[in-house]
This record gives structure tokens, sequence and C-alpha cells, in this order.
């Protein structure tokens, strides 16, 4: 079982690839926010794994503070679990913040992986130019390869025991109409309603027009942003002007 949270579907790259080598079933911890879903039943010879990437450092919000908190896992008894982490060149402490997360459900993390690829939290940064994306991708590949022989062979890695500081990066409570959110469309909106359809905290409404407008906690994944079909949401002046991210090697 390896559940995974993407925006733009370099998690949910991973995940596919680990499932597919290991004849594991995956669950997009997104979509299962959005239906409610917390509740799943593991058999004793599954792996539990999950697949997420790194916001500042750590978990992403809608992970830490929404999923795993209303996990509940019937048949754990000690399956060996792991961490796949996609992140930028530089990660943090996301190990410590699923195992601290994992371990207020009696689930014990035997293994954490980085996984560097793209850095899409364009509000801070920028898309690196496609040959440099290209070549992240290939290494990125390659990488996976070697976490996958070392999930298929149940190895044990060193897990960092404390507790973070900041063990979820905080979903923030947004709002257009009280003007609290920097998350807006531009004219070139179409009004087609897909952000709304894959928000993974429902956040996103559609006004009288269509067009979106965005009301309560927002995890800041950005997947609205990245994947508007006319580029046309942006993040106050952050993201203006900056190439948007999807990962080309999977079906968002």
């Amino acid at each position: 079982m390896i559940f995974y949270f993407t925006a733009t579907g370099n998690s949910k790259f991973a995940a596919e690839k680990i499932a597919e080598a290991t004849q594991e079933r995956v669950i997009d911890i997104g979509g299962a926010c959005r239906r409610g879903e917390f509740e799943y039943a593991i058999s004793s010879g599954e792996r539990l794994g999950f697949v997420l990437p790194v916001f500042a450092g750590t978990l992403p919000g809608i992970v830490g503070g929404v999923f795993l908190e209303r996990l509940v896992l019937d048949g754990y008894l000690g399956q060996y679990a792991y961490g796949v982490f996609t992140c930028g060149e530089n990660s943090g402490y996301e190990s410590a913040a699923l195992n601290y997360a994992l371990s207020l459900k009696s689930i014990s993390l035997n293994a954490s992986f980085d996984l560097v690829m793209p850095d899409n939290f364009i509000i801070w940064s920028d898309i690196p130019p496609k040959q440099k994306l290209d070549s992240l991708l290939v290494a990125a590949d390659h990488a996976l390869e070697k976490i996958i022989m070392a999930v298929k062979s149940n190895t044990n890695s060193s897990i960092d025991s404390s507790i973070p500081e900041m063990p979820y990066f905080p979903n923030q409570e947004i709002s257009t109409s009280k003007g609290t959110s920097k998350l807006l469309a531009r004219d070139a909106c179409t009004a087609c309603g897909l952000c709304s359809k894959i928000c993974p905290m429902g956040v996103i409404k559609p006004q009288a027009d269509g067009r979106p407008a965005w009301e309560g906690s927002c995890s800041m994944c950005l997947a609205c942003l990245h994947r508007c079909p006319s580029e046309a949401i942006e993040h106050g002046a952050d993201t203006v002007g900056k190439r948007r991210y999807i990962n080309p090697n999977v079906e968002l």
C-alpha cells in the first residue's frame, strides 16, 4: 500500500514506479481528502509506503495535519514502512516529521529516502531551464531505481526520532472576499473549473460567472496554479512571468 500526495506529478510518478515494481496499490491522499476517505485495511504481506513532497523542509499540512491525523489503518502489525520524499536540491526534517506523525498512530517508520526532483514552489524559486529540467528528471529516474531495490529488500535506514519544531507546513486560511488570498485568476481564465476540481482542500469555489474564488484552509500546494490550462492563476506578483511545471512522465 502506497499513499502519495502530488500537485504537479513528481510524487505520483515515483509512487507509480514503486507500485509497478512491488505490485502494490497506490492511494492518492489529495483525492482521499476530497472524498473524506481516511480508513484503510492493510494485509500482513503488504508494505506501507508514503511518497510525499517536501514543503519548506517538512510535510505538507494536508498530509500531516489532515490526512495522517485522521488515518485509521486496520491490520497494521508492524509491516515494513518507508517514506520517499520528492524534494529540490535541499531537503530538511521531513523524515523526522513523518516518523513523528506515524508514531502518534503507533506505526514505526523503517526507512526514509530523498528523491531530488524539479522544485515547483515558484513563489520562492523558478523552474529551471529545459536542459537542467531534463537532467534532473533523468537523474531522478536512476535514483528511484536504487530506492525501489531498497524497498523490495525491506532495507532499514536511520530515522531521526526527534520531534520537529514545525512537523507540518501550516495550512493557510485565505479568502478572496476578505482580500487575504494572494491566489487569483487573471482575465485569461476561461472558467473551466479544473482548479476547483483538483484542489485537495476544497478551497476553490466557483463564483456566479464560473471564475474561481479561494475561501478556506489552503495547503499551498499550487496545483491550481501549475495545472491551469490557461496559466491564468497567479500568487500575487510572486509568480508573474514564471514558467509552470507538470511532470512530463505522468498523467494527471
